[in-house]
């Protein structure tokens, strides 16, 4: 694969790398930091995870001045992009389409040079957050060559089929779990020892939930398909703002519900409210902050809390134990 990408105002080079197809059965990784302020004021920060048959790129960029992302990709590759924030829209994407990114967005394709470059325009004053998995076709197909779970899955069986078509994306919304996952992923570099195998298992755990959330959404019937995706993407969006929630007003308004219907349809499809929703996402993170050394302070902040003290009290209604004693429990102090 040779992947490129580029700032073009800007004249910043995101990307311009050749890696080999080969899918390898250990290796070293590469990482990579790009770090740059632009002449307006914006700020650039891109880290990036790679080996042979595989590319992972996390992009976060603020810039004042309106932007445009030229990327190309040449030799067969299955893209995985999920959007984090932001407002961008693509220009001649996949499929030859224009469309506009959505946060909590989840799009995956099988593709090519004829089907692997656009331009992305980013508006003035934005703030993008999206984080890009590119797989050489040899490596993904050897990653899951022993995976059961796999045979029956449609766009497996699309890149079992032969060259890319080059399709418009298939795009889906993300869960609480994926999300979990991605960051687990991108922590890979950070590892010490045995990093690769790392990254071969989350990259599974990672195609195998996609292919859950997939046959779920898929399996709900067209004339409820649409609500159910817009169900799903008002899900990511609190999983992703947790720290900074917006109101249901602003939700509804955000995805084109009334608040009636919003909150009627949510609890109708999930059995739960928003409201526990939402606590259910901030008690199950705070406890996997825990897990990884963060202490109490830390997490309230993370986590939108007003106080440490509301904060202990409501993970203790949770989970029936304070923070500290949940930890203990965790090391086996109880």
């Amino acid at each position: 694969m040779h992947i490129f990408s580029k700032l073009q105002e800007q004249d910043i080079l995101v990307s311009d790398q050749n890696i080999s197809d080969e899918y390898l059965r250990d290796t070293e990784l590469g990482v990579q930091a790009i770090d740059a302020v632009t002449e307006a004021g914006g700020h650039v920060h891109i880290e990036k995870i790679f080996c042979s048959g595989l590319y992972i790129q996390e992009v976060h960029y603020q810039l004042v001045e309106p932007t445009t992302e030229n990327f190309m990709t040449e030799g067969d590759h299955v893209r995985l992009f999920f959007y984090l924030d932001g407002h961008s829209q693509v220009l001649n994407g996949a499929g030859n389409t224009n469309y506009c990114h959505k946060v909590g967005m989840l799009m995956h394709n099988y593709l090519n040079a004829n089907g692997g470059g656009g331009l992305i325009k980013i508006p003035k004053l934005d703030k993008v957050h999206y984080i890009l998995i590119k797989m050489s076709k040899q490596f993904y197909l050897q990653l899951l060559a022993d995976e059961p779970w796999i045979a029956d899955d449609a766009f497996h069986k699309y890149i079992l089929s032969g060259p890319p078509r080059n399709q418009p994306n298939e795009c889906w919304y993300m869960n609480q779990r994926l999300v979990q996952i991605l960051t687990e992923l991108l922590h890979a570099g950070t590892i010490q020892r045995n990093a690769y195998h790392f990254i071969r298992i989350k990259l599974k755990e990672l195609l195998f939930n996609i292919h859950q959330l997939r046959n779920f959404q898929t399996h709900c019937g067209c004339q409820n398909l649409r609500l159910i995706k817009t169900l799903e993407g008002i899900r990511a969006h609190l999983a992703l703002h947790l720290e900074n929630l917006p109101t249901i007003s602003e939700l509804a308004m955000s995805f084109g519900l009334t608040e009636k219907k919003l909150k009627q349809e949510f609890k109708k499809q999930y059995q739960m409210t928003i409201h526990a929703f939402v606590l259910q996402l901030r008690m199950e993170k705070a406890a996997h902050l825990l897990n990884v050394g963060h202490n109490v302070n830390e997490i309230a902040i993370i986590l939108g809390y007003q106080s440490v003290s509301h904060f202990i009290k409501v993970f203790k209604t949770h989970y029936a134990h304070t923070p500290k004693e949940y930890v203990l429990r965790l090391r086996g102090n109880s």
